[in-house]
């Protein structure tokens, strides 16, 4: 029992995902993702666990605590975004954004939440969650959040800023 807990471990070292020695692991490659608007964009969440039993993935959309635009004065993209500094959009207790579940995956069945029932989205790879034509209100914070049953200790969310941005004009050099 314990060797295959332990070469389960060193697997997942050797893949240079985080370890899983110690319960479910779930992590992001990128915090933040830039999407075009009308464009399909996949946010990538992988996870790692000790445990046999499968995974329950939801997805959960938070609002910007207020508009990323107005708060940077930069034409919609805040300068702290680039540079990694904490965010005050992101900063703010749920009551003050917009919080529900996009989609779950449980064994092969996805649901979707009745908000996005009639968009092109999925979970697909185990956990990443694809939409089909973003739109402008996509833009926000998305959780990643993997519940086995057996495997309840560590880290079990994880989260990836996605921000739409709109179509840049083609400009022809003659």
């Amino acid at each position: 029992m314990f060797g295959g807990i332990r070469l389960k471990c060193v697997q997942s070292l050797l893949r240079v995902f985080p370890p899983s020695c110690s319960g479910v692991h779930v992590f992001v490659r990128d915090e933040k993702r830039y999407a075009v608007l009308f464009q399909s964009v996949v946010l990538p969440c992988q996870y790692t666990s000790v445990s046999t039993r499968p995974a329950v993935v939801k997805w959960v959309y938070k609002s910007y605590c207020r508009d990323r635009g107005l708060t940077s004065g930069t034409g919609g993209v805040n300068r702290g975004y680039e540079t990694g500094m904490t965010a005050s959009y992101l900063d703010c207790s749920d009551n003050h954004r917009t919080v529900r579940t996009v989609a779950s995956l449980d064994g092969s069945s996805v649901t979707l939440s009745e908000y996005y029932k009639n968009r092109d989205i999925s979970i697909i790879n185990k956990a990443d969650l694809r939409m089909g034509e973003v739109q402008w209100g996509d833009s926000g914070v998305y959780i990643c959040e993997v519940v086995i049953p057996d495997d309840l200790e560590g880290q079990n969310e994880a989260s990836v800023e996605l921000l739409v941005l709109g179509k840049l004009p083609v400009i022809y050099l003659t």
